[in-house]
């Protein structure tokens, strides 16, 4: 504002100089111009150039994203401070949303434009009832090989003891789980498998992962199925003991959704694309337990940036491809257990579309 009022008042300043200006003084009076020769017209004096046009202001385009802030929506955090959605014109909007079925609805009723969300039993129930929703990109989930994190921890007193030395001892004894019906589920019931066990063989005790830690040092649960930064707080507390942590690789654990009227906006759909898999090159290129990124998670979930530096990093695909056949093998799980309203698998192809991701792939490729 006020570089447009100085503006304004310029002219005006101009004008009031040129009022008080001194008048030359008088002199000798200027000969008089000759005259034209008879017959000769007056040159017209040239135009003056008309101003140039302002340059227009681009328009951004609104998307409202439907997420838990938590260390697994860093694309976001980094994307919103680093600028990368601006620049993509994307004027992005946060919606914190817990619950798959809302996170649907408000998607396909064109509330939230994306929304993060794990295709569970919620979903897969969505799904089949018609929606009209559509997976764009994968998100978290576990690598090719190696530890991750979704660790199976007991109780460190059970494992010094001998009592707990491996999976198969956990049979029984209470395990910690924050849902049934979801991909932790399914994750623990990986994690017994390798002992010979199934969910089934457990005392499933129903909490949220802030509270696991708690639970193994009081004695109120004989093991847990954390999510980070709380698995590694447990064992910092010196309360848990890692007991499976090599297994499971390659397993899709959430996806990106988008409603019908996004999928048709293609070109405001790959900017938005194109912002989130650049702010996920960063996070992978500096490291998740990176100083940069912590401080960025930090800001926007109030964790402490030293608790996650110490957390085991979470993985996703470098290029948000969607896991099918591991999203499939979650599906015949839970229909195994009885949770689905439909009895015969759904074609889950038919839920992605991935031409949006691939286009945004092509672009930055380009530049």
């Amino acid at each position: 504002m006020a570089t447009l009022r100085g503006r304004r008042l310029l002219p005006i300043c101009l004008l009031l100089l040129a009022a008080c200006a001194p008048r030359p003084a008088a002199g000798p009076s200027a000969p008089p111009a000759p005259a034209s020769p008879a017959g000769s017209q007056p040159v017209a004096s040239a135009p003056a150039p008309a101003p140039a046009a302002p340059a227009p202001v681009a328009q951004k385009t609104r998307v409202v994203a439907g997420y838990i802030p938590t260390a697994g929506s860093a694309p976001y955090f980094i994307g919103l401070e680093r600028g990368y959605f601006e620049a993509e014109g994307i004027d992005l909007e946060s919606e914190n949303v817990s619950v798959t079925t809302e996170a649907l609805a408000q998607a396909a009723a064109g509330n939230l434009q994306v929304a993060n969300i794990t295709v569970g039993v919620a979903a897969l129930n969505v799904f089949a009832s018609g929606i009209d929703v559509k997976m764009v990109a994968g998100t978290f989930g576990t690598p090719p090989s190696g530890p991750h994190a979704f660790p199976l921890l007991v109780r460190k007193a059970l494992y010094d003891s001998g009592a707990v030395r491996d999976a198969s001892d956990l049979r029984g004894r209470k395990v910690a789980l924050n849902g049934t019906g979801v991909y932790s589920e399914y994750g623990l019931n990986e994690a017994l498998r390798t002992g010979g066990l199934t969910v089934a063989d457990v005392d499933v005790q129903i909490m949220g992962f802030p509270d696991m830690p708690v639970a193994l040092s009081n004695g109120a649960v004989d093991a847990i199925y954390p999510t980070e930064p709380f698995g590694t707080q447990a064992i910092e507390l010196g309360v848990a003991t890692p007991l499976v942590t090599d297994y499971l690789h390659g397993v899709q654990g959430g996806v990106i959704v988008a409603g019908d009227a996004f999928l048709k906006d293609r070109p405001a759909l790959e900017a938005f694309l194109r912002a989130y898999i650049r702010s996920l090159r960063d996070a992978v290129r500096e490291g998740y337990n990176s100083p940069t990124i912590t401080a960025i998670i930090e800001k926007y979930t109030h964790v402490p940036a030293a608790v996650l530096q110490k957390a085991l990093p979470q993985y996703n695909d470098p290029e948000l491809r969607v896991n099918v056949p591991s999203l499939m093998d979650q599906q015949q799980f839970y229909l195994e257990r009885g949770y689905l309203r439909f009895a015969e698998p759904l074609d889950l192809n038919l839920f992605v579309d991935d031409g949006p991701r691939a286009a945004a792939l092509q672009a930055l490729a380009a530049r």
